[in-house]
């Protein structure tokens, strides 16, 4: 499992590519606030971002490949998401691995 994340804005510019991945594998896109508490942007990040602002939304997917053949993480000099690399933050923010028994 694959979890990023993009501000509100970003997710509102890349919606009917999220769209695509949610109706084709079954991904994922919710607020963080409802899963974790402080999740902000660097403002180098919101820079990266082409200055996209809101809040931070996560977006998951069974594989990084999913996302990546649909949205690269740069688009030119533009940001389209961070990865979230960190294990402990992923198991607390999985929406698939809060289903799995």
């Amino acid at each position: 499992m694959v979890v990023v994340t993009f501000p509100h804005e970003t997710a509102q510019r890349l919606r009917s590519r999220i769209d695509q991945l949610i109706s084709e594998h079954g991904a994922k896109v919710f607020p963080a606030t409802d899963v974790a508490m402080g999740l902000f942007f660097t403002p180098e990040e919101t820079q990266e971002f082409g200055g996209d602002e809101g809040e931070a939304m996560i977006f998951a997917a069974p594989t990084l490949a999913m996302i990546t053949n649909s949205i690269p993480e740069f688009e030119g000099d533009r940001r389209n998401y961070c990865i979230i690399k960190n294990e402990r933050a992923i198991a607390r923010i999985d929406p698939f691995a809060k289903t799995k028994t």
